[in-house]
């Protein structure tokens, strides 16, 4: 496993492993996480089997911007749309419906995905150089999420080329679901529920 300091001149280095469709582990916004394309059905199944995660389970996908999402069929309830633009870039994950058009119906097999816009500029750049990214927490599954790359590797080794090494505040994203017409905070993390229904709440 390669490892790279986190800083804008590596932001190339792990676009290209993203394009190339490879894994890499990376702190986000939040916890430590496994990186890949969410535009890549190989990437996608090459992160469930690493991690031994079930199928069933969503992967959280990051966008560099509300509009990027909408362009790739995420669907923004029109009565939402400033609230998320107000509270975006933040550690918040929202549930929403896709169009049928969207190229995540088919990789995901699900008809709404989990997105996130990350307060991150090094993931933002890495974005913007690649794909909207994938990010579950850098652990296989049942294990503690890893904390730096030398964790990373030993739960992982070989099968991920990449390691950034850097900082993480440590607390999954608060996860809401909009996908009923209204504010379901389904995990509090990063950002209290009471802040979350201050700016999406009716």
């Amino acid at each position: 496993m390669k490892v790279v300091k986190k800083s804008p001149g590596s932001a190339p280095v792990v676009a290209k492993f993203i394009k190339k469709g490879e894994l890499v582990c990376s702190p986000t916004d939040t916890l430590y996480g496994i990186l890949g394309s969410a535009l890549s059905p190989e990437a996608v199944e090459k992160v469930y089997r690493v991690k031994g995660r079930e199928r069933s389970k969503p992967l959280i996908v990051l966008f560099g911007s509300l509009e990027e999402a909408q362009e790739l069929g995420v669907l923004i309830p029109e009565k939402f749309g400033e609230r998320l633009r107000e509270i975006f870039p933040a550690p918040l994950t929202v549930i929403l419906p896709l169009k049928g058009s969207s190229p995540f119906r088919e990789i995901f097999k699900r008809d709404n995905l989990a997105i996130r816009i990350p307060d991150d500029p090094f993931l933002l750049k890495v974005i913007e150089l690649s794909t909207p990214l994938f990010a579950p927490s850098a652990n296989p599954s049942g294990l503690k999420p890893a904390t730096c790359c030398k964790e990373c590797e030993e739960y992982f080794g070989s099968l991920i080329p990449l390691c950034v090494e850097g900082e993480v505040i440590g607390k999954p994203s608060t996860l809401v679901s909009l996908l009923k017409g209204k504010v379901e905070v389904l995990r509090e993390g990063a950002i209290p529920t009471r802040r979350v229904m201050e700016v999406l709440g009716e």
